[in-house]
């Protein structure tokens, strides 16, 4: 089997190990190439988020259905990458629902940071017109620009956060419910 970085790339399909309620389930998160390459996570008919807890079950699926982006693209990524065990990536949706925050654990600001990403990626994608007011809250979007200045530019070691923690804990915790509300774990 090739390296699964160079299938993932070839076909611009990643293997995501979403970390939701402290389980471990996986999805697939990619661009549409043939949608204007736009980043869409793996959904069912109704737009909520297809999980599975195991890579194999994802595959099967997938190889299965005609229904979802991409989805000849999509079927060949399945094919070739078969036997995947490791992500490409993890998200930790958990993060979203912490209560307390370490400002020196960089390591969660940048779980939060991706987390975010992909949570806006899919409310663009199925068009969440609740989620992405969520999302463009002003203590959200000036968190993200702390972090995305953080991350792209700083050369200081200590990360500076300029918004309210405990406003931002709630608003966190608003995007967490209504992300919790667009799951659908797969059995």
């Amino acid at each position: 089997m090739k390296e699964t970085n160079y299938i993932s790339e070839k076909y611009r399909k990643y293997l995501l190990a979403v970390v939701f309620a402290e389980q471990k389930y996986y999805t697939v998160f990619g661009a549409d190439l043939s949608d204007k390459e736009i980043d869409k996570l793996l959904v069912d008919a109704d737009g909520s988020i297809l999980l599975f807890s195991m890579p194999a079950d994802l595959l099967s699926l997938i190889l299965k259905s005609t229904s979802f982006f991409d989805n000849g693209v999509l079927q060949e990524w399945a094919r070739e990458i078969n036997g995947i065990k490791e992500p490409y990536a993890i998200i930790n949706f958990d993060v979203l629902s912490k209560n307390i925050f370490d400002l020196n654990d960089i390591e969660l600001f940048k779980s939060i940071y991706d987390t975010l990403g992909i949570v806006e990626d899919y409310s663009n994608q199925i068009s969440d017109e609740r989620l992405l007011a969520l999302l463009d809250d002003d203590i959200l979007l000036q968190f993200k620009d702390d972090l995305a200045d953080y991350f792209t530019w700083s050369e200081s070691k200590a990360f500076k956060l300029s918004v309210d923690v405990d406003v931002l804990f709630l608003s966190l915790k608003e995007v967490h419910k209504r992300l919790k509300e667009k799951l659908n774990i797969y059995q």
